[in-house]
């Protein structure tokens, strides 16, 4: 037994003033005189074996009545079975991300998880909660109970492996031996790792949250196909987990604004194609909306279609310039100039976002001026060389642009085959990688001490296109005589490609927490910045000023939410910017919890929490001593009252 106040005990020392009391007789006797005493002798003798019974009685319940007392201010207890439990390092992770949305028996599951937290943890339990982007640390759930009936959902979703070493963080500033760690979560399956990572010291429980349905409906992604003018169609991909004969309405909104509508069913196959034509030159508060109960967030897709400006190209050539021009032809999207060798405008050059110098034998010093700045602005310059260039006057430029240097020439045929795909000049051309195709052949080339990163390369393992700080040299030149790469199917993409990434065009819509680069074409004074607007939100990226443009960077802390936001200047509206959240939590498709070792997996908080109240709580018996006083105190008023 154990005492909370032991310093009350000492009040014990006090009894020792009604035995004192008791052992001397303080009562004064009254003489009194009598003619006959022997009849008195009996009485007397007979009185006093009473009243010493009788006092003995009552300075034993007088005592015992004391010091229950005293012991009861001295708060006794039996300390718990397992007080291990009771210092046990608590750490709790909570999922917060879409997925939580689903509902459960009576909410979401993420409602249903906070309120099971605040009725099952001790209030006297200390432990440490974090979800995908709050802490609390080291607190009780009497102080973070507010906290916790505000927590909302967000679209940051780490694996559950990175959330365990983040509670292993938590548990090497706390110096106790026993730890848990406790995951409330769906568990989904694009949300753990497959390799077991759970350490063996620490007890470590998963409790997977169910919800009552699985099917979910997703407005996946959309692009604009066949774009003339103001006529082109918008291709949506819905999806579903489940397949269903339900049918589900998908509408097309401008702001507040009707413009499409339809209706698709998910019996035979689990994503749908709807298209939408349309006839407006700008929409820029789109939006995809679709109708479904499950996860609310992916129910809408938000976009922007502005008008695009189109992309300017310019060439000097000292040969023929046709595949140029073929493949700058669609006059919607380039602005496409030629120009032969002399006969250069410098001012068409200084404004365009590609320049392509085409067969040169010398580059004019002048040029090389120009197409350095370009590089410094951020613009794509490609260099393809002559079959007989000046040696000296294009490893000057080269060195200049800290590209090496042209050495030697090669006159035995190679092929170009690797095409390095994890290249950014390939994004989005290649479905899938592939490893037969019909190699172009290269008949003479330049060796090149390159420094830049190769896109593709030829069977000696050099590089034949390379790329550095957007600057694109080939080793040879594209004649027939030196290769056959113009009737190769990699050339339009390659040459398109560079054309495209020479500016940040607008995209029809960006995921939010990626880092997006955009072009806003603008220009903004010394004292000026743009904005990202939605209603009461005001947010500043990141830019640059480029001449003529602006370019932003939302970066993953950034705090986009999804909508459509309005790029402003002041006050004045530039364009509009469509952000969504990625849809990797789409797909309900949880996963097999058995797989992992070290780990327990509980039905319920329930289930973990009543076993730790049950074992860390402590018998306390200051109750009983205060029974006893009183049955003590009655006893001394009987024997005070009834023995004689």
């Amino acid at each position: 037994m154990l005492f909370k106040n032991p310093s009350v005990l000492y009040a014990l020392c006090l009894l020792i003033i009604p035995i004192i009391v008791h052992l001397f007789q303080l009562r004064r006797f009254k003489k009194e005189y009598f003619t006959n005493v022997a009849f008195l002798k009996k009485i007397q003798q007979q009185s006093r074996k009473s009243s010493k019974v009788k006092k003995w009685l009552v300075l034993l319940s007088r005592l015992f009545a004391l010091a229950a007392i005293i012991l009861a201010f001295a708060q006794p207890y039996f300390p718990a079975a397992d007080s291990s439990l009771q210092d046990e390092s608590l750490v709790i992770y909570l999922d917060n991300s879409f997925s939580m949305q689903q509902e459960g028996d009576n909410a979401n599951l993420l409602n249903e998880a906070v309120q099971n937290l605040i009725t099952t943890i001790p209030s006297n339990k200390e432990f440490t909660l974090f979800t995908n982007d709050q802490v609390y640390r080291n607190t009780t759930i009497d102080k973070i109970k507010n906290q916790l009936l505000e927590i909302n959902f967000t679209a940051k979703n780490p694996s559950l492996k990175s959330s365990y070493l983040k509670a292993q963080n938590f548990f090497d500033t706390q110096i106790n031996n026993s730890k848990a760690f406790l995951a409330i979560s769906d568990f989904q399956g694009n949300s753990i790792d497959s390799d077991n990572f759970f350490n063996k010291n620490y007890k470590n429980y998963l409790i997977p949250l169910q919800a009552k349905k699985q099917q979910n409906l997703s407005v996946d992604s959309a692009y604009i196909d066949n774009k003339i003018d103001k006529d082109y169609q918008l291709h949506i991909r819905v999806t579903s987990n489940q397949n269903t004969e339900d049918v589900f309405p998908i509408a097309l909104y401008n702001q507040e604004q009707l413009l499409a509508k339809s209706s698709i069913s998910f019996k035979d196959s689990l994503s749908k194609h709807v298209i939408f034509n349309l006839n407006e030159e700008k929409i820029l508060y789109g939006k995809l909306a679709i109708e479904d109960n499950s996860l609310a967030y992916d129910n809408e897709l938000f976009f922007g279609v502005n008008t695009s400006p189109k992309i300017k190209v310019a060439s000097i050539s000292a040969n023929d310039d046709t595949f140029l021009r073929n493949i700058f032809a669609n006059k919607e999207a380039f602005e496409f100039h030629a120009f032969k060798e002399n006969e250069a405008d410098y001012s068409v050059l200084e404004s365009a976002d590609l320049i392509v110098v085409n067969e040169l034998k010398q580059i004019p010093v002048s040029l090389q001026t120009l197409l350095r700045e370009k590089t410094k602005k951020e613009k794509n310059i490609v260099v393809i060389p002559h079959e007989e260039i000046d040696y000296e006057n294009y490893n000057s430029f080269l060195v200049s642009l800290n590209r090496g240097k042209i050495v030697g020439k090669k006159t035995e045929e190679l092929k170009v085959t690797q095409i390095r795909f994890s290249h950014p000049l390939f994004k989005n051309v290649f479905r899938k990688q592939i490893s037969n195709f019909n190699y172009p052949s290269v008949y003479q080339s330049y060796q090149i001490d390159d420094y830049g990163s190769p896109a593709l390369l030829t069977n000696d393992q050099t590089a034949f296109l390379t790329e550095k700080d957007h600057f694109y040299l080939f080793k040879s030149a594209l004649s027939e005589k030196s290769t056959n790469f113009k009737n190769s199917p990699l050339i339009v993409p390659v040459f398109y490609n560079m054309a495209l990434q020479s500016v940040s065009l607008p995209q029809l819509y960006y995921n939010v927490g990626d880092i997006n680069e955009i072009d806003i074409s603008t220009p903004l004074n010394e004292d000026e910045v743009l904005h990202l607007v939605k209603n009461e939100i005001d947010l500043i990226p990141l830019q640059r000023k480029l001449s003529e443009q602006v370019k932003i960077t939302t970066a993953q802390d950034l705090p986009i939410v999804a909508g459509n936001f309005e790029v402003k200047k002041q006050n004045e509206l530039i364009t509009t910017l469509g952000f969504n959240y990625n849809r990797e939590e789409s797909n309900l498709t949880g996963l097999s919890l058995d797989q992992f070792e070290n780990v327990e997996i509980k039905d319920s908080l329930k289930n973990y929490f009543s076993t730790l109240r049950n074992q860390s709580e402590v018998d306390e018996l200051w109750k009983w001593f205060v029974i006893f006083a009183l049955v003590f105190l009655a006893i001394e008023m009987l024997l005070l009252k009834f023995l004689k």
